[in-house]
């Protein structure tokens, strides 16, 4: 068998990488004059009407192109957050909700964001003492749109987010006593609702307030401050009414290592004429 020589590889000329790939192209068939499969001609671009320019391909460091999505990937990502929120049950109309575009007209309301900024922020860290946070006040004064903008970057962190309704939770548990609806047992549904990384109960304080509701609520609540898991609550009732409605043994579980927010300014949905100044704000260990 004969060996073929080693070319003398410092004797030949230098071949720019586009012209070699174009004779390559050339010999398998292809058409060298087609620019867009020449590494030469990359990497290429796209507009996007909301963000601008982005890739959709790159030669790497053996000039071989690789392609990558033709979607914009700000517009993907805001998808994705979308689905999640989705996921996550946050109403329609709360999903666009962020702290970026909270309006801010009285000092309560700048409380109000810091306070749920920090909190999703920092979250990791609240996370691990099973900090808690009731949002509780007058209607149309911005909690749900604060609860949503928490969750967006609880998501973006990789915890899961449930948003419920008390009534939600109460209906869900009575369910399990019905006869062929559904496989679950009522301790396997409260189980559900603790190991939710954040779990958002919403409504509190618009069912009947029934000692039963009571004891479906406080099995749930205790669950997650027995397992560490923070939970959200938003409410239209005062503080004491908040108490009153989930009993004082569950409002003390969501009090250790917990904060509070009084929304107490008009509503934005009434209109914008009335301002307030009495905005309170209570945190830390209450």
């Amino acid at each position: 068998m004969t060996i073929p020589k080693k070319s003398e590889s410092k004797d030949q000329p230098l071949v720019h990488a586009g012209d070699a790939a174009g004779d390559l192209l050339a010999r398998w068939g292809f058409d060298p004059n087609n620019v867009a499969i020449l590494p030469d001609r990359h990497p290429q671009y796209r507009e996007c009407a909301r963000h601008g320019r982005y890739p959709i391909s790159m030669v790497d460091d053996r000039d071989v192109i690789r392609y990558m999505s033709p979607v914009c990937p700000v517009c993907a990502a805001e998808q994705a957050s979308r689905r999640l929120m989705e996921s996550a049950a946050i109403p329609k109309r709360y999903i666009d909700c962020g702290f970026d575009n909270y309006v801010i007209e009285v000092p309560g309301q700048q409380t109000a964001l810091d306070v749920c900024r920090d909190y999703a922020d920092h979250f990791e860290e609240h996370a691990r003492k099973g900090y808690c946070l009731i949002l509780c006040g007058n209607p149309g004064t911005g909690k749900n749109h604060l609860a949503s903008a928490i969750a967006h970057v609880v998501l973006a962190k990789g915890h899961s987010v449930l948003q419920v309704t008390a009534y939600d939770i109460i209906a869900r548990i009575r369910q399990t006593w019905q006869r062929g609806i559904g496989n679950s047992t009522e301790l396997e549904v409260i189980r559900g609702f603790a190991e939710v990384g954040l779990l958002i109960i919403d409504e509190v304080g618009k069912t009947f307030g029934s000692d039963g509701e009571r004891v479906h609520l406080f099995e749930v609540i205790d669950h997650r401050y027995r397992d560490l898991k923070p939970t959200l609550i938003l409410s239209n009732e005062s503080i004491g009414g908040v108490e009153k409605y989930l009993g004082p043994a569950a409002f003390d579980r969501l009090c250790q290592n917990g904060g509070l927010l009084l929304f107490d300014w008009q509503s934005h949905r009434r209109g914008r004429e009335y301002k307030s100044d009495t905005a309170a704000c209570l945190r830390g260990e209450l």
